[in-house]
């Protein structure tokens, strides 16, 4: 087992391998923690990390997989959120802009700058002024007195943005504002924060995926414990707790918390040849006015989000044909030469987002703010919020827990809300990674795109994983050609991220479901499987039914 403070060189923190789970179990089921998590998103994530760092040790669980809602479903961005500059949420913008500028220099891998292109039409609600103002004040709520700061915004004509943008339509523009937020893959930014909270724990503290809060015990007006079942080996017991953090998100209402307000958000993935955007727009819907974004991820561009009241299955929200066709007939007029049809999508996915109910309000006009309940019993509940905000979250919630006296009393500095504002360990830029590699002399092992891949992907976590590389050249092939993809990366996986299905592996520890089309996913679904099967030790029905459940919820995303 590696210890966290060779991660630098080693390139992994502490082991956390699904293999290892009776004994994960053993440890929920003996040790006094001082802080029950329930919920495995960015929000209980950002509150283990909060906790760790502070010396508070946590159980946290989830009853799937870490990240499987709303935190694997996002538009994966890390971004200020320019539209609640017209809601007037002057406070959530600030707080996300200054998050999104410290996340870029703490995980410079993963948090990647993208511009984004606001554009100014005749006739439109986004006019010239308006245009300018919102660049304007979204640059100054950014940057005034800030630490870390973003690249400052800029105006352009129609002719410059043509020559930026060859493909968008021109025609009727009259400017184009480009400023800059940041792409971000959301399901590993969770697991990178609960690798981050257990290391920063030196193994005092559990994180459970598949493992239900079955029920909280509450004695004299004050909670005494959680009763905990493990959905995989159908083990059940009870944890002592003095203070329970509800961190559901979507379902947050199903274990006393506040009433949530569920509205869908769809996104398309299509090859970014086919639509040909260098950068990232946001575009206002020809058929009711709302924005939504064309954003660009590598070597595909991603089409969404829509935002309706949603009244169906929580656990498994699916794109429709009515929500494609929404996002695509203003995208086609506005990329006139695309012409984008259903044989162009790769894949999609639809998440719910847990907003708080508020009145009558539009679903898009819905605050993104956190709220806190706490009915005095210490068991808090928190809801509401935003990707990006996940540090304050996890502050606000563990500081509020501190002053009612259901945890320590928080000392000195570690009562600051930027406490923890440092890098994350899996952090390290292009340039620094090249020289560890090259010191290491782990250089030249895998393709370019391979090891950008990988450098974006897994950070410092890369080096382990070309060290296996170099041990066993084959496993850094690739499993699919025009993919970068590869055993090795999956091996690392098995080892240090839990991942005990292939839905774990191809949904939400890599982005296979999202980047590979969905004609090729039977082939890929094989390969990643035999994989994990030898890691496992899977007989051949155990494969087959994990293929099986894997193609299943594919089938259900492609709706043509």
């Amino acid at each position: 087992m590696s210890r966290a403070d060779d991660f630098h060189t080693a390139g992994a923190g502490l082991a956390w391998s699904a293999l290892e789970r009776p004994g994960a179990l053993d440890r929920a089921a003996t040790l006094d923690f001082d802080l029950v998590i329930v919920g495995g998103g960015i929000t209980g994530a950002g509150i283990a990390r909060e906790a760790a760092l502070r010396g508070i040790t946590f159980l946290l669980v989830d009853k799937e997989d870490f990240a499987f809602g709303t935190s694997s479903r996002s538009s994966k961005l890390v971004h200020g959120g320019m539209r609640y500059l017209a809601q007037r949420e002057w406070k959530l913008v600030r707080e996300s802009t200054t998050e999104r500028n410290w996340l870029l220099k703490a995980l410079p891998n993963l948090v990647r700058p993208l511009g984004f292109h606001y554009c100014a039409y005749l006739g439109s609600k986004d006019s010239p002024a308006r245009v300018k103002a919102a660049l304007r004040l979204y640059d100054l709520i950014s940057n005034a007195f800030s630490r870390y700061r973003i690249r400052r915004h800029r105006i352009l004509t129609p002719a410059q943005l043509k020559a930026r943008e060859p493909g968008v339509r021109t025609e009727g523009m009259v400017l184009a504002g480009l400023y800059y937020d940041a792409n971000v893959d959301d399901a590993r930014l969770v697991v990178e924060v609960l690798k981050e909270a257990r290391d920063a724990s030196g193994g005092r503290s559990v994180a459970l995926n598949y493992a239900e809060a079955a029920g909280i015990l509450v004695e004299g007006g004050r909670v005494r414990g959680v009763e905990i079942r493990d959905r995989l080996s159908d083990r059940a017991f009870t944890v002592k707790a003095g203070c329970v953090v509800n961190a559901t998100g979507i379902w947050t209402g199903e274990l006393a918390g506040p009433e949530i307000r569920p509205t869908k958000g769809v996104h398309l993935a299509i090859p970014n040849g086919r639509l040909g955007n260098r950068e990232a727009f946001i575009l206002r819907s020809l058929d009711d006015g709302r924005n939504f974004f064309v954003l660009r991820r590598g070597g595909i561009s991603l089409i969404g989000t829509t935002d309706t009241d949603y009244q169906g299955s929580l656990d498994a929200p699916f794109c429709t044909k009515e929500d494609a066709d929404y996002l695509l007939r203003t995208v086609n007029i506005r990329f006139p030469g695309a012409g984008i049809t259903y044989d162009d999508i790769l894949s999609t996915y639809a998440g719910i987002r847990p907003l708080v109910k508020d009145g009558g309000a539009e679903a898009s006009a819905v605050s993104r703010r956190h709220v806190i309940r706490d009915p005095g019993t210490g068991v808090v509940a928190i809801a509401g919020g935003k990707l990006t905000t996940f540090r304050l979250m996890g502050w606000d919630v563990l500081s509020h827990c501190s002053r009612k006296g259901y945890l320590r009393p928080l000392r000195g500095r570690e009562k600051g809300r930027h406490f923890t504002r440092r890098p994350l360990k899996a952090g390290v830029t292009w340039e620094a990674f090249g020289a560890i590699l090259a010191g290491l002399g782990l250089a030249g092992l895998v393709p370019e795109g391979t090891l950008r891949h990988l450098h974006q992907q897994y950070g410092h976590g890369a080096v382990a994983i070309l060290a296996e590389v170099k041990a066993d050249p084959p496993s850094g092939l690739p499993l699919l050609e025009g993919h970068p993809f590869c055993a090795a990366e999956l091996r690392h996986i098995l080892d240090f991220e839990n991942a005990p299905t292939l839905m774990d592996l191809m949904l939400r520890r890599t982005e296979m479901q999202l980047t590979v089309s969905h004609r090729l996913q039977e082939t890929l679904a094989g390969k990643v499987a035999a994989v994990a099967a030898g890691y496992y030790g899977w007989d051949g029905a155990r494969t087959q039914r994990e293929i099986a459940a894997y193609l299943d919820y594919i089938r259900k995303t492609i709706f043509f």
